[in-house]
């Protein structure tokens, strides 16, 4: 015959044995009750984790594609606002001279309009946002243009040198006839805006930067100071004060106002071009941004359906535990008071 010995001891740890687990499990269960998720998924889920991960996943680069949407959308108001303000000056110096005889008394202030008008040119498209030149296309790093007297007038003043064989200063300047003006103005000059602009006035690339908007969709999101409305306003800007306008004829003066006048229009209706594609773009990302967010709500619900939890068991569950961890407490409280002195 055997006997077991039991202490009061043993008595005592046994609901302690317990305890820590039903605890544990209370945590899981509040937690569970508080988020409506499982909180041990791949416990819960065994074999489907991987479809509510993969779910998750594509949540999250929809997020991203959001979040990189409405970057993208402070940069297109930004390059609007300074297209607003370029397409603004260049029209309003274009509008004084359109209609109006330009004497010899009205050429400072024509000339100082081109040059501020060209000054406000160049620094608009040197703007730029967060580290970032708004016209500098995918070479966003580097400051777009170069100011006219760091490169540009001194390429000006020897193509005029070049093709006239004097500076714009000389008195030679007089003689210079309306078909000799077209000839440098079609070639030298024209050439300095084009092959030459490169180098010249510009550091900004080609290329528009290009945004992907949605999961299957990719657009041009910028504008480069290389666009053909700016190099032509900056011509424009450069014939009305570069050309020694103040020494020419009366008939040689007014055919290079009116260049002046036709070539600032060509700019003109260039930028409304350039912000209207701009315009188009930000439908594209409005509209982009409205079916990801359907996208969302959508996969929001089948991740719900892998996930979530029957909020009613889990609070019945939790009562459950914190019925029973009230009674292990209760009754290591009563086995406590049990002591063989009481029955001396």
């Amino acid at each position: 015959m055997k006997t077991t010995f039991i202490s009061t001891t043993t008595l005592w740890n046994s609901p302690r044995s317990t305890l820590d687990k039903l605890q544990s499990e209370l945590v899981r269960g509040n937690r569970e009750v508080v988020t409506g998720r499982h909180m041990d998924v791949g416990l819960a889920l065994g074999r489907k984790t991987g479809k509510s991960l993969s779910l998750r996943q594509e949540r999250a680069t929809l997020d991203t594609l959001s979040d990189s949407n409405a970057t993208t959308t402070l940069r297109l108001k930004s390059t609007s606002a300074a297209l607003d303000q370029i397409r603004t000056v260049a029209d309003t110096f274009k509008n004084s001279l359109v209609g109006t005889r330009v004497g010899p008394q009205d050429l400072p202030l024509v000339i100082s309009q081109a040059k501020a008008g060209l000054d406000e040119l160049v620094s608009t498209l040197n703007e730029n946002a967060g580290g970032q030149y708004l016209f500098g296309g995918v070479n966003s790093k580097v400051r777009p243009l170069n100011a006219y007297g760091n490169g540009p007038s001194s390429a000006v003043d020897a193509a005029f040198l070049g093709f006239f064989g004097f500076t714009q200063n000389d008195s030679g300047v007089a003689n210079i006839t309306s078909a000799e003006m077209q000839a440098f103005i079609d070639g030298p000059l024209a050439e300095l805006f084009a092959d030459e602009w490169q180098g010249t006035w510009s550091q900004a690339s080609e290329r528009n930067i290009q945004s992907l908007i949605s999961p299957t969709e990719r657009v041009e999101t910028s504008a480069t100071a290389d666009e053909a409305a700016f190099r032509n306003l900056a011509m424009g800007y450069t014939m009305a004060f570069g050309l020694g306008i103040s020494g020419l004829s009366d008939q040689t003066r007014e055919y290079l106002l009116n260049r002046v006048i036709g070539t600032l229009g060509e700019g003109v209706s260039g930028v409304t071009g350039i912000q209207a594609e701009l315009g188009t773009v930000q439908q594209k990302i409005d509209q982009a941004n409205e079916r990801m967010s359907l996208q969302k709500t959508f996969l929001d619900e089948r991740i719900t359906n892998f996930e979530a939890v029957d909020p009613a068991e889990a609070k019945v569950r939790v009562d459950q535990l914190s019925t029973q961890i009230q009674m292990s407490y209760s009754l290591t409280a009563q086995l406590n008071q049990l002591s063989l002195i009481k029955f001396i």
